[in-house]
């Protein structure tokens, strides 16, 4: 009799013992299977870039966006005309681009651009390029075209446009993966609702 117990007791621990590792296993790995599910879902920080990226415009026929914009207006030290500044930023995984647009304020046209933009370089990764051009270097570029306006009748928020036509880049072209890339234009170039200051004004209330 007492061997029969023995025996009953030993099948029930093995019995047990079995039950406790399958549901360990299925633990395991539904364990394992939220911890992928979870990976799998987290945006990846381009996409994360992207996605709070809004579209301005086409450089080369390619859609750029950004990440940010500002303006200021303020008055030239050596010219002494009033500009206003109209910047646009794009954050990117590993440093930016941006694109600044000049206004002048008697007129509301654009006068001058400046620009720093990413392309692939031939020995890999990106390289940083600069592009500009103002009423100074006008000569030194006679094919590159720009124009544009801007709207500041409201005393806090600018509108405008700008395109712009074959604007070589600096420096180092040759260092371009696409040599298409060394010369650019800009077009369906439209912003509204962009906050700026007006510097000119914050100083006369001050100077008062």
């Amino acid at each position: 009799m007492k061997k029969i117990t023995t025996i009953i007791l030993l099948v029930f621990f093995a019995s047990a013992c079995k039950e406790s590792n399958r549901t360990l296993e299925v633990e395991n790995n539904t364990t394992e299977a939220s911890k992928n599910t979870s990976t799998t879902n987290l945006p990846t920080t381009k996409e994360k870039y992207q996605s709070t990226a809004q579209y301005l415009c086409k450089i080369n026929d390619q859609d750029w966006s950004y990440t940010k914009a500002s303006g200021i207006v303020s008055t030239h030290a050596k010219t002494k005309k009033q500009i206003a500044l109209i910047t646009f930023k794009k954050k990117l995984p590993k440093g930016s681009e941006s694109i600044q647009l000049h206004y002048e304020t008697n007129s509301l046209k654009l006068i001058a651009v400046s620009l720093i933009l990413k392309f692939p370089k031939k020995e890999g990764g990106l390289f940083t390029c600069y592009y500009d051009l103002h009423p100074d270097t006008r000569k030194r570029n006679p094919q590159s075209e720009i124009s544009g306006s801007i709207d500041l009748s409201d005393a806090t928020r600018a509108s405008g446009t700008a395109e712009i036509k074959n604007l070589n880049i600096k420096y180092e072209k040759e260092k371009l993966k696409n040599v298409d890339d060394a010369v650019i234009s800009i077009s369906d170039l439209k912003f509204s609702n962009v906050g700026y200051s007006d510097i000119d004004k914050f100083v006369k209330t001050y100077k008062k």
